[in-house]
């Protein structure tokens, strides 16, 4: 009960600088050595005359002589307004100005922002902005923001910065209240967010009728439609035009980020994390900074992995955060990345990776690297290179022959571009590929066996070679009578007759490479006696009579 009585105290005093303006409050100020009323009414009040009012309702005897640590009570009405602008902190992108009178200007750093003012972020721009009491605001692209309070009471520290976000998503690190008269206020189309020294985020979307908030530390008091509620950290809510804000929603943890060992070293190299429980997209951030106050790079993504953006080499950090399906973001992960991507190796042409050459060495080929001002090329027989063969710096040309190694073979090659100051740039990709010999001729011999079978012999090839026969009835190979693959280098057929038949042979290796036919075989038919034996039987019959 005791818990709850907190709870809607520190939510009434929250949201009364939503619902209504600033009820007499005071503030209290502790005097320093060589305080007194007069000059503390010259620094910090609207009039100099309000001592005699200071040293009444502080009961103060000797207003020339004060103790050191006195407490003084002072209506905060009475302290000085005046206003401050806000500073432009950094940009990236493009990024607008439109003063209160209409005219706009591209926003550079180091400008002023006015009371009045407007901001808005290109596509891929973001800007940060730093308020009189040091808070920080990211408007990040496409979106527009509206500057409808900014003013400090004196040099209290109390600063007051009222906020309208038209259009986008916003960042604030608010600094903690140092006075009643302290407020940092967001407007959008649909909600009012009252902060007292917070981290938190706020979106406007479909078309300006729903914003989200989530807080990341401290709270946000949240009203729309009359009614109000508290988000403490860790939760967010979401307010539709004209309806109350939902009840406080648990934000989603941040995401497990797959470790980085050491230095980048490949343009585009994939970021990986763990799926989150919940999560329907995932916001992948780039800065150049911890802060994250302005973004060289930004992707929304349903998929738990993203390329990263081709940067220069430096240090940088990603943030990744879950988004659940009403579209609140969650807790940030935050990976610091080393790109050592530079001078990139160019990109390999020729030949194709375990492309396979017969009786010849390729060509290599590669791309010009605009980075490099030449190339190392490394030429090994395995792909740890620890047998290299080939190891040449001095390479300006994108091609190299490779007559001199041996064949058969099996090689493996890569590049690495090298600057114009001697910097050595990532190692390229390795590719490998295979020369072999071409299967030599196969010559046949022909016998004849003792049942009167015919053979064709041949020399036994490599181990894993096959051999192609074919037997035609003519030397062209026109009418082929058999074309067989066999896998042992003979050949046995039945005698014939009539005209001659031609036979040849070649090798075919594993992978179905065939080489050269060998000399054609001219195959005699066997003579047919049956005639004669008939016409000498009938010669002998005519003999006898």
């Amino acid at each position: 009960m005791k818990a709850n009585r907190v709870t809607g105290w520190a939510l009434w005093l929250l949201l009364t600088a939503v619902a209504a303006p600033i009820q007499a409050q005071d503030w209290i100020y502790t005097t320093v050595e060589g305080d007194n009323l007069w000059n503390l009414s010259e620094q910090h009040l609207d009039s100099v005359m309000r001592f005699k009012q200071l040293q009444r309702i502080n009961r103060i005897e000797n207003p020339k002589q004060m103790r050191p640590g006195t407490r003084l009570r002072i209506p905060l009405k009475w302290i000085r307004s005046n206003p401050v602008p806000a500073t432009v902190e950094a940009i990236q992108g493009e990024v607008t100005l439109r003063r209160s009178d209409g005219t706009s200007a591209p926003l550079q750093p180091d400008d002023l922002i006015y009371l009045g003012d407007q901001v808005r972020t290109a596509q891929g721009s973001t800007v940060a902005i730093r308020f009189a009491d040091d808070s920080i605001l990211t408007l990040h692209e496409d979106s527009l923001i509206r500057f409808d309070h900014l003013s400090a009471h004196g040099r209290t520290g109390m600063v007051d910065s009222r906020l309208n976000l038209l259009e986008g998503r916003m960042d604030t690190r608010v600094i903690p209240a140092k006075g009643p008269g302290s407020r940092f206020q967001i407007k959008t189309p649909s909600a009012i967010s009252a902060v007292r020294g917070t981290e938190y985020r706020a979106a406007v979307s479909d078309n300006g009728s729903v914003s989200s908030i989530e807080v990341l530390e401290g709270s946000v008091a949240v009203k729309g439609a009359d009614k109000q509620s508290l988000i403490k950290a860790g939760f967010g809510t979401r307010v539709a035009e004209g309806e109350a804000p939902l009840a406080p929603r648990k934000l989603l943890p941040a995401p497990t980020l797959k470790p980085v060992d050491g230095a980048i070293r490949s343009i585009n190299w994939v970021l990986q994390w763990q799926a989150v429980e919940g999560a329907s997209a995932y916001r992948l951030e780039i800065a150049e900074q911890r802060s994250f106050d302005t973004l060289l790079w930004q992707q929304l993504s349903v998929h738990h992995r993203a390329a990263l953006p081709d940067l220069p080499d430096g240090r940088y950090f990603a943030r990744i955060r879950a988004v659940d399906p009403l579209g609140l973001e969650g807790h940030n992960a935050v990976q610091t990345l080393i790109l050592d991507a530079r001078p990139q190796a160019p990109i390999q042409l020729k030949p194709d990776d375990q492309q396979l050459y017969r009786g010849e060495s390729p060509t290599l080929r590669w791309t010009q690297s605009q980075e490099a001002d030449r190339y190392r090329l490394e030429i090994a027989v395995d792909q740890q290179f620890e047998q290299v063969l080939i190891d040449r710096d001095d390479l300006s040309e994108t091609r190299f022959n490779t007559n001199e190694l041996p064949i058969p073979g099996t090689y493996f090659w890569r590049l690495t571009s090298i600057a114009a100051d001697g910097e050595l740039g990532p190692v390229g990709t390795v590719r490998s590929w295979q020369a072999k010999t071409i299967p030599a001729a196969i010559d046949t011999q022909m016998q004849s066996t003792d049942d009167g079978m015919l053979v064709a012999n041949w020399p036994a090839g490599l181990e894993g070679q096959r051999y192609q026969l074919q037997m035609a009835q003519d030397p062209q190979f026109q009418q082929l009578l058999v074309d067989q693959l066999l896998d042992t280098p003979s050949y046995r057929f039945e005698t014939f007759s009539g005209g001659s038949r031609y036979l040849r042979v070649r090798a075919v290796e594993p992978d179905g490479f065939a080489g050269p036919w060998g000399a054609v075989q001219r195959v005699l038919p066997t003579p047919n006696w049956t005639p004669l034996i008939l016409f000498n039987s009938a010669l002998g019959l005519l003999l006898l009579l």
